[in-house]
């Protein structure tokens, strides 16, 4: 009777972790799914910025920022439990920045800083590479390379990311395919900083530096399917 017992008291253990594993993948696959909320801050800056000029551009996303930063503020100094919010975001970030806020700074900072079609795509890598390595990693990554970071997320961003930079740019493999590599590495080992500040800045630096000294003009940019999307615009 008392090994009968002792089996089901396992066997409830047992399911109790894999219903917490679940839960923490459903998670955190939720969390990299809002990633994508972000694209429409990129086609934001993109309208502004043609209709116009970059400046103004820049404008609007430091607007954004500062409106974000005062919900930041609130939510931090009030301790505020915002619905949907909380349910996504990583124990470290509930008390303090979220990733949001680091998103919209590098934005600002790679479309000030480093040319268009650079920054465009350094900000595309982060969302579609990050995204891609999270969902393979957790779904399916056994090998882990670094912290719990696992080879097949790690392979599967950085494939991603070259897929993405040959649609942006599809005859600058010189400048993409380094700029989808540095990527790659740069989330893999970050630690405590954040991913969405270090990996478009190290990959702008690199596709910038890269463009310079190759004195490319970038000429295949944008890619053909970028190019359709951007037709259905009047800008």
């Amino acid at each position: 009777m008392g090994e009968v017992l002792g089996n089901n008291l396992k066997l409830n253990n047992v399911k109790m972790e894999q219903l917490e594993i679940k839960k923490m993948i459903r998670k955190e696959l939720l969390r990299k799914c809002v990633h994508l909320l972000e694209l429409p801050v990129l086609l934001g800056y993109t309208i502004v910025a043609a209709l116009y000029g970059p400046k103004i551009g820049i404008l609007a996303l430091t607007v954004l920022l500062i409106i974000l930063l005062e919900i930041e503020y609130i939510r931090l100094e009030y301790k505020l439990k915002l619905p949907l919010v909380v349910d996504i975001l990583r124990r470290h970030e509930k008390d303090n920045i979220a990733g949001n806020i680091f998103f919209i700074a590098s934005t600002i900072i790679c479309f000030a800083a480093f040319d268009y079609p650079i920054a465009l795509l350094a900000m595309l890598l982060t969302v579609f590479g990050d995204l891609m390595s999270a969902l393979v990693g957790i779904t399916v990554g056994r090998t882990r390379i670094y912290r719990r970071k696992t080879l097949e997320g790690f392979l599967a961003g950085f494939l991603t990311n070259l897929l993405v930079g040959y649609l942006v740019m599809p005859g600058e493999w010189a400048v993409f395919a380094p700029m989808a590599l540095v990527a790659s590495l740069v989330e893999l080992w970050t630690g405590k900083l954040d991913d969405n500040l270090t990996v478009p800045l190290a990959a702008a630096f690199v596709g910038q530096g890269l463009m310079v000294l190759g004195q490319s003009t970038l000429s295949s940019f944008p890619g053909p399917i970028l190019q359709a999307i951007i037709s259905f615009w009047p800008f």
